[in-house]
């Protein structure tokens, strides 16, 4: 046993050693390099920056090329994740002429371009670039994923361009390969979306062929993923079967998307609360514990003083009984403070775990609008459309002879499209989903102006963000306006809206009567409680503030979602 302990050390100074002399070994470029890397981990991006930008400007005047392709890459990246997409495409650029035979990171830089151009919106040259990485790969004998990626990425640009023939051969392609790397999870991802697209050219039964096949291939896997994947199959594979006109099997898959949603919608909430309620148990158990423990050290110490005391009161009893009545005041004193302070922790994380909760149920509320829109405007309405057009076809036929009980129901079920259409564009705003924030801020501030008071809208570099981030900030601009509304008594008011190194500014002005955020708070506050736990839950802040010459200012700002 002894050997076996000497042999151990050894092998772990050796270790030691040796990664020391790797350490050693390092050039002082490289090792500059490493720390920018560090503090880019560590979340300190403004100073990693600055260093950055300075070691490029040092090694250039050398002549280390795979240095500064590193340097370089690492700069385009850090501008790239910070949204300034025309930055990092300029320094992806500059290193496209020094890769000339490096084509593995010479296709990853065209990706990365095209990707830039994509998110800023700007399709044609997302694909020249896409193309231009696929050309490079030709000459790669591996690396299938990557290929398997840019064939993914080159299909959805023909998909936005309309070009559904090419959007489905090279998602073929890509399916292809990630079925030979036997990433069964990421090509049902791809057939979904090759299945959506055979759908948009309306050959339904090769979309319902394809979107059966992605189901096939997840199964009834319990992973996150399959789940998820599932679950788009079969809602996929309803919309299918609805364009074949075979509604019972529509029906049939509708229902088993909305089980499956629900199931999954649920588990997110319970887990989500489940981790709030532990992590405040054992928070609060922790705290007692401690507390328990802080109290029984000052009962030991109470004890061993009262003996002490015994003892000294034989000297003087007057003396010390009033300093033993003294050191028992403070006592009280000090555990009443301990009590008030571990009161005090305590409804703090109360605060905040209820604030998580009021989140998870807002987004669960987001969400479950969502599917409620969906199914009315995308099956019901479509549904309604099909069985006017039944009796209109009905009554052609019957000309003359037609009842007047087939137009009453066409005129029934027209009110009743024109009912959900209502209501689906009440539940989610339809022109968030199809013009994205910018427009539907203007929208917002239009219908808003009366003759009473006047909105205006202003947007400063707003591209689309993920659907769910446009929607909650949407949500909290409508309460702030709906505030204005109801309570400033303004007459003109703003909403501008900026995006700025990876942040969405908010600020909403008015000329009103201002308010006292702890007042508001206390009358009512639930619409800007509402607020600020969801700015807090997406990593944001928010603050408010009155002007001298009157009107509030509100301001905030949360990372982006891309």
């Amino acid at each position: 046993m002894k050997l076996v302990s000497q042999i151990f050390i050894v092998i772990t100074l050796f270790f030691v050693f040796s990664n020391t002399l790797k350490g050693n070994n390092l050039s002082l470029e490289d090792k500059k390099l490493y720390q920018i890397k560090e503090l880019l981990e560590k979340g300190s991006r403004e100073k990693a920056l600055t260093n950055l930008y300075q070691f490029i400007n040092e090694i250039t005047k050398g002549n280390d090329t795979l240095l500064i392709v590193e340097a370089k890459m690492l700069l385009a990246d850090v501008l790239r994740d910070n949204g300034d997409f025309l930055k990092s495409n300029i320094k992806f650029n500059e290193v496209v002429p020094l890769l000339q035979y490096n084509y593995k990171k010479l296709q990853s830089v065209y990706f990365k371009i095209g990707g830039n151009f994509q998110r800023n919106g700007n399709i044609e040259d997302a694909l020249i670039n896409y193309k231009k990485a696929l050309s490079v790969s030709n000459k790669i004998d591996s690396f299938e994923n990557e290929k398997a990626k840019i064939h993914a990425n080159i299909s959805g640009i023909y998909y936005l361009k309309a070009n559904y023939d090419k959007a489905i051969e090279h998602s073929k392609i890509a399916a292809g390969y990630q079925k030979f790397l036997g990433n069964k999870d990421i090509e049902a991802g791809i057939l979904n979306n090759l299945g959506s697209i055979y759908y948009m050219q309306g050959n339904y039964k090769e979309a319902l062929e394809t979107f059966q096949k992605a189901l096939k291939i997840v199964g009834f896997g319990q992973e996150k993923i399959q789940k998820n994947t599932r679950n788009s199959s079969y809602i996929n594979i309803a919309y299918a079967y609805s364009g074949l006109k075979k509604y019972k099997q529509a029906f049939e898959y509708q229902d088993k998307y909305f089980s499956l949603n629900d199931s999954l919608m649920q588990e997110y909430k319970y887990k989500e609360i489940a981790e709030i309620e532990s992590k405040y148990n054992i928070e609060a158990k922790e705290k007692e514990a401690k507390f328990e423990k802080d109290k029984r050290e000052k009962a030991e110490l109470l004890s061993y003083g009262l003996g002490f005391t015994i003892l000294i009161l034989l000297g003087g009893i007057y003396s010390l009984y009033r300093g033993f009545k003294l050191n028992k005041k403070n006592h009280m004193l000090q555990t009443q403070q301990k009590q008030l302070v571990y009161q005090n922790k305590v409804n703090l994380l109360k605060s905040e775990t209820q604030s998580k909760i009021l989140v998870a149920t807002l987004d669960g509320r987001l969400e479950e609008r969502k599917q409620i829109a969906t199914v009315l405007h995308d099956n019901i309405s479509a549904l309604l459309t099909a069985a006017n057009m039944h009796l209109y076809v009905s009554k052609t036929k019957l000309k003359d002879n037609a009842p007047k009980e087939i137009e009453k129901s066409q005129d029934i079920i027209s009110e009743a499209s024109k009912s959900i259409r209502s209501l689906s564009h009440k539940l989610i705003s339809s022109v968030l989903l199809k013009f994205g924030l910018e427009v539907a801020v203007k929208d917002l501030c239009e219908k808003s102006s009366n003759s009473e008071i006047q909105l205006n809208s202003k947007a400063i570099n707003i591209t689309r963000f993920d659907q769910n981030f446009e929607l909650k900030m949407l949500n909290n601009i409508t309460e702030l306006v709906n505030n204005i509304l109801k309570h400033s008594k303004a007459t003109k008011g703003s909403v501008k809206i900026e995006q700025l190194n990876g942040n969405l500014n908010v600020t909403v002005l008015d000329n009103g009567l201002g308010f006292n955020i702890d007042e508001v708070r206390t009358k009512s506050g639930i619409g800007l409680s509402q607020i600020e736990a969801r700015i807090k839950a997406m990593g944001g802040f928010i603050n408010y503030s009155t002007n001298s010459n009157g009107g509030a200012h509100i301001y905030i700002s949360v990372p982006i979602v891309y």
